[in-house]
């Protein structure tokens, strides 16, 4: 290793942190890699989210072609989906699950599950 070297950060990964780094961004991303899900589906999983950062990430995510909006049929509730874009995050989101200390055979582990088994 040559410590003189100057560091520099990659412009993609400084995207990528720009974006997912905010705070529940990830998780969104995280639930619609389940299924896709009504904006009241994704309140009731974060409950700690508001409703005014809740539409503010997931327009930032339709906006970057992570996320679109849906209906499925007429009258039917809209339903917030992954694009094919953002379903591309899956292999990056399973490792972190993995490397946070979750099962690999779990591919959504209760997050927590995982806060209780870290504050012991």
């Amino acid at each position: 290793m040559n410590d003189s070297l100057p560091l520099h950060t990659c412009e993609y990964t400084e995207e990528v942190f720009r974006l997912l780094g905010k705070r529940w961004t990830g998780l969104i991303v995280d639930l619609l890699l389940q299924r896709p899900a009504r904006f009241g589906e994704l309140g009731d999983a974060l409950p700690d989210l508001s409703n005014r950062v809740l539409t503010e990430r997931l327009a930032e995510l339709q906006d970057c072609g992570i996320v679109c909006k849906e209906t499925t049929g007429a009258g039917a509730a809209m339903h917030y989906r992954l694009t094919t874009h953002g379903e591309g995050l899956a292999p990056a989101m399973s490792a972190l699950r993995v490397w946070a200390g979750a099962d690999e055979t779990a591919p959504h582990s209760d997050p927590r599950e995982l806060s209780a088994a870290t504050a012991e």
